[in-house]
């Protein structure tokens, strides 16, 4: 028998490991269960009640009932979220949204969808749950915004979201597997930070709803006194009709304890005004008749029965009372919990529950996280290369992890060096003609520019972006000691904000409450480097979906090229180089410049800034994707000779290698060359939302992008 064999029979052996709560709240926060759409939530839940006498009635509430008698007790959670239903599919592979909820989380939530990635799908017709699509809602191209061309005043809404899933077609949706109604939310990026904090999408309801899981299966164990169901409700954000159902056909109940989404808000005549939470850690919410001792401090709170769109449960004589987490950055993506508040509301529910100190209980071992549907077939050569490329993080001035990562994919034959800069240099072939390609190894992102005395990190660019598409977003800090996980902070006032923009730089909260907790970290002012999480998705055929594609495509089409190459056949000396900082000013190509003055022909490998989207002008930047290579010939920098564009045209045209000829915006790596004198094109891939979280590229682009690379040199 072989080794891994053996392994995977000794895992299959072993009994799976009972999970801790706060993994379970981890495992909630995995799961998109947009309202209206919350069969994923239900699967999980009925997941965590292994064993307990679990029903879903007409609803889809998730009830469990324990014990026998009186009294009779309620306690219910929440599982919607608020998202987006698929609301019309387009002839040209994109789909539009509609909010799945009548509730709005506030004034920046739409915007928060904007740059980032989307999972689509989620749930099958009888109820069984099937893959997510991932997506992108797309934004405009930094580098295709020019003159006129200025980001909004207003926020981004709904109304203006358009999202990209590699599809060329309607057929090509319909083949995906998505369809009208689909559900549609923020992939699943959960921060697990210092001091025992976690953040993401409704992680008050869902560090709740964890906890009354803990609850019922302490009491199932040992009811207490009395009959207690339990219940995760549907349709709580949309008409509330889930817990009215509930109420209806359960009851009636002598007490009611709903975990509510009321807290932190505030009435003022016929308004409803956002209120500030208490912070994590500080203790439970309570509102209304709660049981004597319950332990929880009063917070602003407006029950979801004061909004006369709802019906007012019959609850008969029950007494009602209202509990909650305390949280930061609510109705943000980010929305952040300590983790021990939740063991308090499972403490606190069973000593009011059945009268007794609190209890260990048997948790079941998690399911994975929900599934990803993604392409696998086709592309494998080039897809597998990117991928891996794609997960090592380098922002301009870090790019160590991303060279490391090149130097180890390089054929066993090349002798690459590494400059004083930290380019990636080798020279192969003899020849009175030299030839350079060069791509860069860096993207957009963030450096810390100072600690803060309450442990946030201030922040600088580098690199030109938008910051709207990182505000409130899933954070790593690469400090000394590797990644830490972190969060972009929401802006001041987030709920009721009106501005498009941030007025001042982000900052980043690591869950610390001083610079020296932060330091402790590994963290440092002038060097650490800010990212959001990442990794490659494939959409559609033949398209793929990351941030970093800006230059990886072109560091991916080098090493490609060079393995397809016998050195000692070459007639022609050949520079391949990989350089540092292009983002913040050619830094590594200027160094390459001053190195190889007497280069004949210099070739940029890089992205061509495509306007192949429905919110992009095509007057600048067309070149659609999956239509082959580009040759780069004009952007804010230079412009190629006609004759030297002419003559690669006709390359192209004699090997069968599919090209387009465009112009764009931006500068390249060959800008540092010019001054030298010698001839430059820049060979391109048409890459859509120019550094962004969301680029998307076409991996037929890059195969043609890698034959022009070797018919460049063979010629």
């Amino acid at each position: 028998m072989n080794p891994r064999a053996a392994l995977l029979l000794l895992a299959f052996a072993l009994p799976a490991q009972a999970a801790t709560l706060d993994q379970e709240i981890e495992a909630f926060l995995q799961v998109p269960s947009v309202v209206g759409r919350e069969e994923p939530m239900a699967e999980l839940v009925a997941n965590r009640l292994a064993g307990l006498p679990v029903e879903r009635d007409a609803l889809g509430n998730v009830i469990a009932t324990v014990g026998s008698g009186s009294p009779r007790r309620l306690v219910a959670c929440p599982m919607g979220e608020p998202g987006y239903v698929v609301s019309r599919i387009l002839d040209n592979g994109y789909l539009r949204l509609v909010p799945s909820s009548g509730l709005s989380p506030g004034g920046l939530w739409d915007q928060a969808h904007q740059g980032q990635t989307v999972v689509i799908g989620g749930s099958g017709g009888s109820g069984g749950s099937r893959g997510w699509v991932p997506g992108a809602v797309v934004l405009p191209s930094v580098h295709l915004m020019q003159g006129r061309s200025r980001p909004p005043e207003k926020p981004f809404a709904v109304d203006d979201a358009w999202v990209d899933v590699g599809a060329e077609s309607a057929a090509e949706v319909q083949a995906l597997g998505i369809r009208l109604l689909d559900a549609v939310a923020l992939v699943r990026r959960p921060s697990l930070m210092a001091g025992g904090l976690i953040a993401g999408p409704s992680s008050r309801f869902k560090g709740a709803c964890a906890a009354v899981a803990e609850t019922a299966r302490r009491l199932h164990a040992s009811p207490g006194k009395g009959t207690t169901v339990f219940a995760w409700t549907t349709l709580d954000l949309l008409n509330g009709k889930g817990l009215e159902h509930l109420a209806l056909k359960r009851g009636p109940f002598d007490e009611v304890l709903l975990v509510s989404p009321g807290f932190g808000w505030r009435i003022e005549g016929e308004n409803f005004l956002p209120a500030t939470l208490p912070r994590p850690g500080s203790g439970l919410l309570g509102a209304g008749d709660l049981p004597a001792g319950f332990p929880a401090q009063a917070a602003d709170h407006v029950a979801l029965t004061s909004d006369p769109s709802y019906a007012q449960p019959p609850w008969s004589k029950a007494r009602v009372g209202y509990i909650g987490l305390p949280a930061l950055y609510r109705d943000s993506p980010v929305e952040t919990i300590a983790l021990a508040d939740a063991g308090r509301l499972a403490d606190a529910l069973e000593t009011a529950l059945a009268g007794r100190k609190p209890t260990a209980s048997p948790s079941p071992a998690l399911p994975p996280p929900p599934a990803i549907v993604e392409t696998t077939a086709g592309h494998e050569a080039v897809a597998g290369l990117l991928s891996t490329l794609i997960s090592r993080y380098g922002v301009s001035g870090a790019e160590g992890p991303v060279r490391e990562e090149i130097l180890r994919q390089l054929p066993s034959w090349a002798k690459p060096e590494v400059d004083a800069s930290g380019n990636i240099v080798l020279t192969i072939g003899q020849g009175k003609e030299h030839v350079l390609f060069v791509a860069h190894m860096d993207e957009v992102g963030f450096r810390v520019k100072e600690i803060l005395p309450d442990g946030r990190l201030s922040l600088e660019t580098r690199g030109g972006l938008l910051p709207t598409a990182w505000e409130a977003q899933a954070a790593l800090v690469h400090g000394e000691k590797g990644s830490v996980p972190a969060l972009f902070e929401p802006r001041e006032g987030w709920i009721a904000a009106d501005k498009y923009a941030p007025e001042g730089p982000l900052t980043v909260f690591l869950g610390v409450s001083s610079a020296k907790e932060a330091e402790a970290l590994g963290i440092r002012a002038g060097s650490s480097t800010v990212t959001m999480p990442k990794r490659m998705f494939r959409i559609g055929p033949h398209r793929v979906l990351a941030r970093g594609f800006d230059d990886r495509n072109g560091c991916t089409a080098l090493i490609l090229a060079l393995r397809q190459i016998d050195p000692a056949k070459l007639k022609t000396k050949v520079t391949f180089s990989w350089a540092v900082q292009e983002e913040v000013g050619l830094v590594g190509s200027a160094e390459l410049a001053r190195r190889f003055p007497d280069v004949d022909r210099v070739h940029p490998v890089d992205t061509f800034v495509s306007s192949d989207s429905p919110i992009e002008t095509d007057r600048l930047g067309w070149a659609p994707l999956g239509k082959g290579a580009v040759l780069r010939a004009m952007d804010n920098s230079d412009q190629t000779p006609r004759p030297l564009i002419d003559r690669f045209l006709d390359l192209g045209a004699r090997n069968n290698i599919p090209l387009q000829l465009g112009m764009t915006g931006g500068a390249s790596d060959g800008l540092a060359f010019t001054a030298n004198g010698p001839e430059m094109l820049p060979f391109s891939w048409p890459g859509r939302y120019s550094h962004s979280p969301i680029e998307v590229a076409d991996l037929r682009d890059v195969e043609s992008l890698v034959r022009l690379i070797l018919a460049a040199i063979s010629e």
